[in-house]
């Protein structure tokens, strides 16, 4: 009878301290509301004229948010800090200044290794959480949007570097007023990676050069492998847990 009320408690309490910890840890539900923001800002803010200020300010939100979400160790907040430092002083130096391709292209590189790295890092430490919460799969949704960034990085660092690499809908892809850098033609190329990650390929961008069709196919298999495997795990999981819970609260 004794044991039988030990586990009544102990099971309620369990309960709340998982509750109490998933709502004050939603750190990769901010991230991955900032990257979708960041993903589809991205062509609005510049056709109304706002791109560079507005979208600059919105990468630097991403890039200290991709840092709290995934920097859970002093040795990750330092390896963070000096990603994230050329990142932001690059972006604001492109934002107050203006800036060639070649400041752009260090930009590009630098966002694409911490980029990388946030994706790594989630993943590693998804992987260890014994309890999947909500949180948990927003953290593999957030590993997927990242990967469709990180590609679209990529590629505007290929067509930066051999102009021609991407065509729109035959010519090459059109520089916007105003703008000289890879900032401001990144949003094509990002509509590009999102729409090969999802293999929905609509063919108005395609690309031509040898190194851009391989990372076409790497995105596309790398997208529909980490649906089926990753994400499908995490969510397995979650919505086990959640039959076990109530099984046992049913029992109690």
């Amino acid at each position: 009878m004794t044991a039988l009320i030990r586990n009544k408690i102990r099971f309620p309490l369990g309960a709340l301290r998982r509750a109490h910890s998933s709502s004050m840890k939603w750190h990769y539900g901010r991230l991955c509301a900032l990257l979708a923001l960041s993903i589809m800002l991205e062509m609005p803010l510049r056709a109304a004229g706002y791109g560079p200020l507005l979208f600059g300010l919105l990468i630097v939100a991403v890039s200290y948010a991709a840092a709290s979400a995934a920097g859970d160790t002093k040795r990750l907040r330092r390896i963070y800090l000096a990603l994230v430092a050329p990142v932001i002083i690059i972006d604001l130096r492109i934002i107050t200044m203006g800036a060639g391709d070649g400041l752009a292209l260090a930009g590009a590189a630098f966002q694409t290794v911490l980029l990388s790295f946030t994706a790594i890092a989630i993943i590693v430490h998804v992987l260890r959480i014994e309890h999947v919460s909500l949180d948990t799969i927003l953290g593999g949704v957030c590993v997927y949007l990242l990967i469709g960034e990180t590609c679209a990085y990529l590629c505007s660092m290929i067509e930066l570097t051999r102009a021609g690499s991407y065509l729109e809908g035959g010519h090459l892809l059109r520089i916007p007023p105003n703008v000289n850098h890879l900032l401001g033609r990144r949003p094509e190329l990002t509509y590009f990676s999102f729409s090969t990650l999802t293999t929905v390929g609509y063919g108005d961008i395609v690309p031509v050069a040898p190194l851009a069709r391989v990372l076409a196919m790497l995105e596309a298999l790398l997208g529909q492998i980490f649906l089926a495997t990753f994400l499908a795990f995490l969510v397995g999981n979650f919505l086990t847990q959640k039959q076990k819970d109530e099984r046992e609260a049913t029992e109690l």
